[in-house]
């Protein structure tokens, strides 16, 4: 019960340390409500699960020590996140953009495509699930079950975290904010996007 309560902790912190898939939540929970948001949401979630599948299966320690598939995700999470970001400037620079037509273009299937592309395309995410679930897990007892709590715990941390600022962002962009405001939240959003991609690129990794 230790175990599993510090990384209900660990989790609980991890998710709710605004990063760059809380900023992706916002942006379109913002510009297209919960229509835009909690798909989102649930496209980071999906990331989540895959990888954490992988540290079950004991596939991420492989992958993570891969230096060519690192260094190939670390350019694709870059580019990513600064085609995010810049797009999300662009839109909050351009006056004529209203909500009615960013809710137009920021469907179901486009905002859960790109919540789980940022998401797995960040290597970041590999190396925490890879290097953190296998450090909750206690030996001499059955593996499986232990795996299911965690990757539980983990999920459901996530999905109120990520809905939470989902709903909030969607209720700011219905309260109708005044367009400087708006446009305001936009931009530092997606300069923060535009710096997370920055900072991806340049992180370093020993070849082996």
């Amino acid at each position: 019960m230790k175990l599993l309560t510090l990384f209900f902790l660990v989790s609980l912190a991890s998710t709710a340390i605004p990063g760059p898939a809380v900023l992706y939540v916002t942006t379109q929970g913002m510009r297209g409500g919960m229509r835009s948001g909690l798909p989102a949401a649930l496209g980071i979630l999906a990331a989540d699960a895959f990888y954490i599948v992988l540290s079950v299966t004991g596939l991420s320690a492989i992958l993570a020590a891969s230096y060519r598939l690192f260094t190939i995700m670390k350019w694709a999470g870059a580019v990513y996140l600064v085609y995010l970001g810049v797009r999300i400037v662009l839109s909050g620079l351009s006056a004529s953009v209203t909500r009615q037509t960013a809710t137009a273009n920021c469907g179901t299937g486009r905002s859960f495509l790109g919540g789980f592309a940022l998401h797995a395309a960040n290597p970041k995410a590999l190396l925490y699930f890879g290097s953190l679930v296998p450090q909750f897990v206690t030996t001499g007892e059955p593996i499986a079950g232990q795996l299911a709590a965690l990757a539980l715990i983990h999920l459901s941390t996530a999905s109120c975290v990520l809905i939470i600022y989902a709903a909030s962002s969607a209720r700011l962009g219905r309260c109708g904010v005044g367009s400087g405001v708006s446009r305001l939240l936009r931009f530092a959003a997606g300069a923060s996007l535009i710096g997370a991609g920055i900072s991806l690129g340049c992180l370093r990794r020993s070849s082996p």
